[in-house]
């Protein structure tokens, strides 16, 4: 059966069963029952599950395509090849067909959005309605990004331009972690990071399969073989990141267990529990027929029809209301619960309540085990091979983990979005402590080492990791002037312009904030401290003045904010309602001074490692000069000294093998002729 012929049928047929398994879970939850107060337009109520399952499957198609012809298909040859050329090139086609479908469908949820809004009946334009809320607003961000995906993915040429498609096809599903009911749960962090690690799970695992099912009748044996076993990895980690944001989200939307039979949203989440262990034993078996295409088509048929049922049901659970209330009237004492989604602690803030107060972001927390579990394993690795690996190295990078679940989930999180002193310790913490315990670590060494390269002519994540580092843009923002400015620069961009404020009032604001923090901290140590390879050479002087400037700056700058005749983001805190201006006064002179204080113990450090790092190269320098010497018998000495012999008009000197003498203290006898 040909590939066009299998999609075909296939596509429509797992649409038709996601959609039956969507309004079938709808009438469970009772959500298609005619609202009271706000009667919803059989519009809404029809059309949205349809669109949504176009949606889903105009997502699964962009990710599960981009992602196996970037990381999963065998290459032509043991010379690596970036053209698109055979199954590499159709399956690119793929996924710029899924993007647009996507695009198509986010951008046809944003009137029906603002109809639901409205109700049935009303005169007001849907898509006034819809773009003056934050999630109108978001799903035609989505529709963009999904159109950039399309766009790239449709001129493509080669798996660079693939990269990028796919690149934009995972921002655009981050970003929809804040759709549905997680944008406005009781636990906003919780409940957005959950769900954005269940979309993010979800495509990889259905869209891949999906993408592979299709492909398949365009493979030979040991392609689709190949194929399947690199995509193994990735399907048992989707399973762990479902398993776990399943549990947070029926934490949070649910109060006991009872309600897993006596509730119709229960039911569907006892449902997609069954159907998870189900589909992970199908996954077991399918990876024992890797041989076998009949067999493999069979498991992939039966896989994808249970998964098109968990998205129907996921579709259902997101039009339906949970057990437990997320919506929190922004009154009174739950304004702040409104804002923030988690009370502030009570004991009163100082240093000991850094350490024993928690707040726990649970994925973070997942985040930082899993990049300690992969660095040990990656050390494990290069042991067993009988490599050598410091142990400094691993110690270091895993006091980076720690202090970052502790960044995000202890006392300066706690009160973080409360205190402008305490968001201080935690800025300072994630630019200034954690990025340099990573680079330590030197983590592209470990993975170009303990990773092996692929010898089929494709990319995997080694390949790519490298692929970037000695690209142009990496040469370019490596340069230590441009790491400082970024470094710096962006103190002034957050806390000197709107943007920190509309950090702490949006979840999506406040987490590219947390990464824009960790990403320049990390580039920054990365050029002064690295021990991973760089694409050129940094002067260690040019080191020393970047650091002296940059950290200096940030010293004035905390001057400058104990200075200032104004309040940031004196909007929040007032929203907060939690201190009077005095007392918020107070509090930012205190954040100045942290910020002042704390950057003069990473100067002397960062300092003092590139002192050393300098002297030790210098050491190296000299000894791979007398290496080179011992073997050509300190032959570019005795070129030296004969060009200064010619330039006085004598002939060089005979110099033995053992003899070692410059011309600089050489007198005229010593170099006259024999």
């Amino acid at each position: 059966m040909s590939t066009r012929r299998l999609a075909l049928i296939t596509v429509p047929a797992l649409l038709v069963l996601s959609i039956t398994a969507a309004l079938l879970g709808l009438l469970a939850t009772g959500a298609l029952a005619p609202q009271a107060l706000v009667p919803a337009s059989p519009l809404v109520t029809w059309g949205l599950p349809i669109v949504r399952a176009l949606h889903h499957l105009g997502l699964l198609l962009a990710v599960g395509g981009g992602g196996t012809a970037v990381l999963l298909l065998p290459g032509p040859g043991r010379r690596e090849v970036t053209s698109l050329a055979g199954p590499r090139g159709r399956t690119v086609r793929i996924a710029a067909a899924g993007a647009a479908l996507w695009a198509a469908a986010s951008l046809a949820l944003v009137p029906l959005g603002g109809l639901e809004a409205t109700g049935a009946g009303s005169e007001l334009d849907p898509w006034t309605v819809a773009l003056s809320s934050d999630l109108g607003r978001l799903q035609l961000t989505i529709a963009v990004i999904a159109a950039i995906s399309a766009l790239f993915s449709a001129i493509a040429r080669s798996t660079v331009l693939a990269a990028w498609g796919l690149a934009f096809a995972g921002i655009g599903t981050g970003f929809l972690g804040l759709a549905g009911h997680a944008g406005a749960s009781l636990d906003h962090l919780n409940a957005v990071n959950g769900m954005a690690v269940h979309l993010v799970s979800v495509t990889v695992w259905a869209g891949g399969l999906l993408a592979i099912g299709l492909i398949s009748p365009m493979l030979d044996v040991p392609q689709l073989a190949t194929t399947i076993r690199r995509f193994s990895p990735w399907a048992l980690a989707a399973v762990v990141g479902l398993a776990f944001s399943g549990v947070l989200s029926a934490a949070i939307r649910m109060s006991s267990l009872d309600e897993l039979v006596t509730t119709g949203y229960g039911r569907i989440v006892a449902f997609k529990a069954v159907a998870l262990v189900a589909l992970a034993v199908l996954g077991f078996l399918q990876r024992r027929r890797l041989g076998d295409r009949i067999r493999f088509r069979h498991l992939a048929l039966t896989e994808g029809a249970v998964m098109a049922l968990v998205i129907g049901a996921s579709i259902a659970l997101g039009r339906s209301a949970p057990p437990v209330p997320q919506e929190v009237p922004a009154v009174g004492d739950l304004r702040v619960l409104s804002l923030v989604g988690y009370l502030p602690p009570q004991e009163p803030f100082s240093l000991p309540a850094l350490f024993t107060q928690v707040e726990p972001d649970w994925v973070a927390l997942l985040l930082a085990v899993v990049m300690a579990g992969f660095y040990v394993a990656g050390v494990v690795r290069l042991r067993r091979r009988g490599d050598a690996w410091p142990m400094l190295r691993t110690v270091l990078f895993l006091l980076g983990c720690v202090a970052f679940a502790w960044v995000m989930s202890g006392g300066a999180a706690a009160y973080g979005r409360f205190r402008f002193d305490a968001h201080m310790v935690q800025h300072m913490a994630m630019m200034m402590i954690v990025p340099p315990l990573w680079v330590a670590g030197g983590v592209v060494t470990l993975l170009s080492r303990a990773q092996a390269p692929r010898t089929d002519g494709s990319r995997g994540i080694r390949e790519w990791v490298l692929a970037a580092l000695h690209s142009g843009y990496a040469r370019t923002v490596s340069s230590p002037p441009l790491a400082g400015l970024f470094f710096a620069g962006s103190l002034v961009v957050f806390y000197f312009t709107p943007l920190f404020e509309m950090a702490m009032y949006h979840h999506l604001g406040h987490v590219l904030m947390t990464v824009h923090f960790l990403l320049s901290g990390y580039l920054f140590a990365w050029v002064l401290i690295g021990i991973d390879p760089s694409t050129r050479p940094i002067n260690p002087v040019m080191k020393l003045v970047t650091l002296l400037v940059t950290l200096a700056f940030h010293a004035f700058f905390g001057v400058a904010v104990v200075s200032a005749t104004w309040l940031i983001a004196e909007g929040w805190y007032l929203d907060l309602g939690m201190f009077t201006v005095e007392e918020l006064e107070l509090i930012q002179v205190r954040g100045g001074s942290i910020m002042w204080a704390v950057s003069e113990i990473p100067t002397v450090l960062y300092a003092l490692v590139v002192a050393v790092q300098w002297m030790r190269s210098d050491d190296r320098r000299a000894a791979q000069w007398d290496r080179k010497a011992d073997r050509d018998g300190d032959a570019e000495l005795a070129a030296y000294n004969a060009y200064l012999a010619s330039m006085r008009g004598q002939a060089p000197a005979q110099q033995g093998p053992d003899e070692h003498s410059s011309e600089a203290g050489a007198t005229p006898g010593e170099n006259s002729p024999r």
